[in-house]
């Protein structure tokens, strides 16, 4: 992340035109902590950096070496249930993945903005700006999809094609790959609080005659005033790179002609689930109208499918038994030794040895433990 010159000088510029001397400032997934120190030497009073993994003990050593541990406090947690003892004139994130809509990032802004920020506080990103085009992706296309339609081995393994395009994937495509010009798809005004879900109807044109295979989404990043960079294809490989939407088939284009695209992104859970409809018109081929989706490559079950339903009724397996067993013996009286010989003598057929039931408590105690 700190390679992506773009992005880092970026929020660098920006942090130090918006931070003011004497604010508290708020960072959320702060990593090693380089944001949080950026605004302690913009004049932060106070910094709140809040990270849930394990590298946020290293972010207060880099801070101790910068001279600032007087002002940081690094929170070891999930954001959304972190209190703080007052609210903050700055927050500050970059919680994506090659595109903002990523697991519950924008629930855990939208959630730090509703309860942290303070009024006529500022946001950083202020906003995101998702893009969509038409593109050549030939290369990446052929690396997708050649393996499953010919092998060597004369075996026919075609049919897992619907699974391959009915993904999405993050990759780097260069400008000169682009068939049409871009259209703004959703926007995410951090400012005044967004939805989790994002769902629009685009228009294309060719530009130019050629070979598509699909759809090209970025985002272009608004940090403050004047202030941003951008994740469009490219020359230059950032850390974000594209997402691209395959088509089942690659399609000969005329220039000028059209190509309607539905697009939707839903959150389910922990993930998102994309949809994206595509109807070409003619002449230069036949109209094609194409309809996928991750859930169709996501290869569920029927069994786990049906787990999911509301009117499911759960029995516990021996593994849940297991579990509940030892989150059961974590009494704050006996030690991980004591119950995962206990566990292995109570399920000798999932735990050979204790040594493998102290695993097995040891993970649930880093998890549940105080």
């Amino acid at each position: 992340m700190l390679a992506d010159n773009p992005r880092y000088h970026a929020y660098s510029k920006a942090i130090a035109d918006t931070v003011q001397p004497g604010d508290a400032v708020l960072e959320i997934g702060c990593g090693p902590g380089v944001f949080a120190l950026l605004a302690s030497r913009a004049g932060a009073r106070k910094v709140y950096a809040i990270e849930s993994e394990e590298i946020v003990h290293h972010a207060h050593d880099l801070a101790t070496a910068n001279g600032f541990a007087d002002r940081v406090e690094f929170l070891h947690g999930n954001s959304r249930k972190v209190r703080l003892p007052e609210q903050v004139n700055v927050i500050i994130s970059d919680l994506r993945g090659s595109l903002p809509l990523f697991g519950h990032a924008v629930f855990t802004i939208e959630d730090a903005r509703q309860r942290f920020l303070a009024p006529g506080g500022i946001m950083i990103p202020g906003r995101d700006v998702l893009e969509a085009a038409i593109i050549d992706a030939a290369e990446y296309y052929s690396r997708l999809t050649l393996p499953w339609r010919t092998t060597e081995s004369g075996l026919d393994l075609s049919r897992s094609l619907l699974l391959i395009l009915n993904g999405c994937y993050t990759t780097h495509f260069k400008a000169d790959q682009l068939l049409t010009e871009s259209k703004s798809w959703c926007v995410l005004d951090y400012k005044v609080g967004v939805a989790a879900s994002a769902a629009a109807d685009l228009c294309f044109k060719a530009a130019r005659a050629g070979t598509a295979h699909g759809i090209c989404v970025w985002f272009e990043a608004e940090l403050a005033d004047g202030i941003g960079f951008s994740t469009a294809p490219s020359d230059t490989r950032g850390v974000y790179g594209q997402r691209f939407f395959p088509w089942p088939q690659a399609v000969t284009l005329d220039a000028g002609q059209e190509i309607q695209v539905s697009l939707h992104a839903d959150l389910v859970g922990e993930d998102y689930v994309w949809r994206w409809e595509t109807k070409i018109s003619a002449p230069a081929s036949a109209a094609l109208h194409f309809q996928q989706s991750t859930f169709q490559g996501a290869n569920f079950s029927p069994h786990a499918l049906h787990c999911r339903a509301a009117n499911f009724v759960p029995t516990l397996s021996e593994e849940g038994q297991v579990d509940r067993w030892l989150l059961h013996a974590m009494d704050g009286k006996t030690s991980l030794q004591q119950m995962a010989k206990a566990a292995a003598q109570q399920f000798p057929a999932v735990f050979p040895r204790w040594q493998d039931a102290l695993q097995r408590a040891a993970e649930l105690a880093a998890r549940f433990s105080r």
